[in-house]
């Protein structure tokens, strides 16, 4: 086989290895990349690297595992973009972590989140306290929403009027 094309084909395999891979073991708060992920995807890279060039260290051989790389990242948005569950299979769906001030247990072990993350997660966005917590779920993109209990929406000027009007009475 030609030594570029072999290339190629190395790299498609391990991009694939990888999506699967890193599907598999969850994507936890994936927004939030902590030190020990960082770490993962370094060390991932560096052992995956020579599985994809093999013994080709050139130039050429970098640039066109690099491309293949580009090329299969951009092929599957495409995909993904025309069949959505394929995106859904690949991002996953999103996970209900906590509803009307209650956390869900197995929302979050799904999500491989403690309630000390859901509870960073709220602080984000002003909110102190979990049970304070409306609405809160990992979406497919690993971003954490948190939405707090609602506040009383300003009475409209025609409602102070009949309550003025009932005082009066």
């Amino acid at each position: 086989m030609e030594p570029l094309l072999e290339i190629v084909l190395r790299t498609a395999a391990v991009y694939i290895f990888l999506l699967v891979g890193l599907r598999l073991i969850g994507r936890g708060e994936a927004a939030q990349l902590r030190t020990i992920d960082l770490v993962l995807l370094l060390v991932l890279a560096n052992s995956l690297q020579n599985a994809m060039v093999g013994a080709d260290t050139s130039l050429a051989g970098g640039v066109v595992a690099a491309a293949t790389l580009l090329i299969l990242a951009r092929l599957l948005h495409i995909v993904e973009m025309r069949f959505p569950r394929i995106r859904q299979g690949i991002e996953g769906e999103p996970i209900l972590l906590a509803r009307n001030g209650r956390i869900l247990r197995r929302g979050l072990a799904l999500a491989n989140m403690t309630s000390s993350d859901l509870a960073l997660a709220a602080r984000r966005v002003g909110i102190g306290e979990l049970a304070q917590i409306k609405l809160a779920i990992l979406e497919a993109d690993g971003e954490v929403s948190v939405i707090g209990g609602q506040k009383r929406a300003p009475r409209s000027r025609s409602s102070r009027t009949r309550t003025a009007k009932r005082a009066r009475n």
